[in-house]
This record gives C-alpha cells, sequence and structure tokens, in this order.
C-alpha cells in the first residue's frame, strides 16, 4: 500500500460493523495514517473509496 499514490477500496454500507481480522485492521490503519480520503460514492449498496496522499486527490 505505502508504495502507491492512491488506491481504491470497496467498503461495505456505513454502520456495518468493521471487518476484525488483523489484516483488514492493518489497511484500515495505514489508510488513516499515510492517505487521505477523496472521495466516496455508492454503488449497489457497497461504497466505492478513492484514496490518496496527502495532497494528491486532484488529478494533474
Amino acid at each position: 500500500m505505502l508504495a502507491t499514490p492512491r488506491i481504491v477500496a470497496v467498503r461495505d454500507p456505513a454502520g456495518q460493523p468493521l471487518d476484525a481480522t488483523p489484516g483488514e485492521a492493518v489497511k484500515r490503519r495505514t489508510l488513516a495514517a499515510h492517505f487521505e480520503e477523496c472521495g466516496t460514492r455508492r454503488v449497489r449498496g457497497a461504497r466505492i473509496t478513492v484514496f490518496a496522499r496527502p495532497g494528491r486527490c486532484r488529478v494533474p
């Protein structure tokens, strides 16, 4: 994850419990510490979120 400037994540609908597996917890911590949320769209109940390095949400 740290080797890429942008990440697209497919997430559960809002209000659903977070996946408690260790790997998913590490992913969430990495996103929170090293990326910012650029935007989220809801598609058929799921959430599609784009994350980017701080200051890199806008596409040049």
